[in-house]
């Protein structure tokens, strides 16, 4: 069958010869380009893996978030509430809540129907730190409401609230301390100007009534009543250490004393133990059960170390010991059998092991920061392969470049076969 000029396509031809020019390399620059996308990618990943597992050994390690779970029960629940931490020492104690701590309240009544002075001073002395306020900054036609803003955003204030409150045809301004204890009174004093009316605010100050009077929270310790604690606050957090103690209402004479019982949580712990064994076997699994990282070195070691990490000896005793260990396959796993031995025959020895200063905790923490920080590893690692990446796309660029030139190429010499095929076949025709 003869070529005709008809059936030739110069920009189809061009096309196909080109395609099949370009792609062997086209295959080998995605291929790259894959490889590289994918690897950031999975590190972004990773870096924030490792920085949710950065925060989770951190909080392991303070007392009021440890591993190994305390509690304490009290034998009269209206008079305290308890919480322990993973610090609390066990044992049994008694406590008797003789007194509660208060919050110093005061109350000025004034008649509604007069008005505020417009000047004058009122001074507020609060535990020795004083302030005035000046009743000719208020502005005209100021009223009480008016009079407890200034003193709440006043910038002396150091812990004085006022608030407006009404009882019948009388209306008072109520001075509260922030602070409850002895220490934490409020003196008041005015000095007045030419108003007249400020002979209201100096008879308020007279007639003041004490809502509720400064003190301490007193408590006795023992079964016998025979060691005082006073505190400024009804929360008690030094007297048991590990037990965080809130006074809520003070006993009547005779009332038996509370018994307070501090015991190791052994379920709370295990399960707290459990979440970190499957947060670690998590984490390891992200990198080497990832295409993108499990070839690499720099995550295949930070695997690798990781495990490491839990061999030798912490407080004189191996994690095997006490029931945390790995299976053949290299996962973490727990032994109940061994850790519920270890938290009964030493809690704090276990704990010490766990998230003390030179605990496991505190090692993985160590050797987790490196790759969490914004400049760390990770980011030196992502930076690398960004690079490569760059590096990739600017040779795609420079091949669609040569491939253009190469498709124009093929398409001039079809365009002019085409031009020749059609000269001959119109030479052709004249005969």
């Amino acid at each position: 069958m003869a070529l005709s000029a008809l059936g030739i396509d110069p920009a189809n031809l061009a096309s196909q010869y080109t395609q099949i020019e370009r792609q062997a390399k086209d295959q080998s620059l995605n291929t790259k380009y894959n490889a590289f996308n994918n690897q950031i990618k999975a590190f972004n990943t990773l870096k924030t893996s490792l920085g949710d597992f950065f925060d989770d050994l951190k909080n392991s390690q303070k007392s009021d978030s440890s591993l190994l779970s305390n509690s304490a029960t009290a034998s009269n629940d209206t008079a305290l509430s308890l919480s322990a931490s993973g610090d609390a020492v066990t044992g049994e104690y008694d406590m008797f809540v003789e007194q509660l701590a208060q919050s110093h309240q005061l109350a000025l009544s004034f008649d509604p129907a007069n008005p505020l002075t417009t000047d004058g001073e009122l001074n507020i002395d609060l535990a020795g730190s004083s302030f005035s306020v000046d009743f000719a900054s208020l502005g005209a036609d100021a009223n009480l409401k008016d009079l407890a803003n200034a003193i709440n955003g006043h910038t002396d204030n150091s812990g004085v609230k006022a608030t407006v409150m009404r009882s019948g045809a009388e209306t008072f301004l109520v001075v509260t301390s922030e602070e409850s204890g002895a220490a934490n009174t409020i003196s008041m004093n005015f000095t007045p100007g030419a108003d007249a009316n400020g002979a209201d605010v100096t008879a308020a100050i007279a007639g003041q009534q004490e809502l509720t009077s400064a003190q301490d929270a007193i408590v006795q310790l023992g079964a016998n009543s025979n060691l005082t604690v006073t505190s400024a606050s009804n929360t008690l957090k030094d007297v048991i250490d590990g037990v965080t103690v809130n006074l809520t209402q003070a006993q009547e004479l005779g009332d038996a004393p509370v018994h307070i019982s501090v015991a190791s949580d052994q379920e709370t712990s295990k399960e707290n133990i459990q979440g970190f064994v499957d947060k670690f076997n998590t984490l390891i699994g992200s990198i080497e059960d990832n295409d993108s990282l499990k070839r690499d070195v720099m995550a295949k070691g930070l695997a690798r170390s990781l495990r490491n990490d839990f061999q030798g000896q912490f407080e004189g005793q191996t994690l095997f010991s006490v029931g945390i260990e790995f299976d053949r396959n290299g996962n973490l796993k727990i032994d109940n059998d061994k850790l519920e031995q270890a938290m009964s025959t030493d809690p704090e020895q276990l704990t010490a092991m766990l998230t003390g200063e030179n605990g496991l905790m505190a090692k993985l923490e160590q050797r987790v920061e490196p790759f969490t920080k914004s400049y760390g590893l990770i980011n030196d690692k992502k930076n690398s392969l960004q690079q490569s990446l760059d590096m990739v796309v600017d040779k795609q660029q420079r091949h669609e470049y040569s491939m253009e030139q190469v498709y124009n190429r093929y398409l001039s010499q079809f365009t002019q076969m085409q031009r020749t095929i059609a000269q001959l076949e119109s030479s052709m025709g004249q005969f």
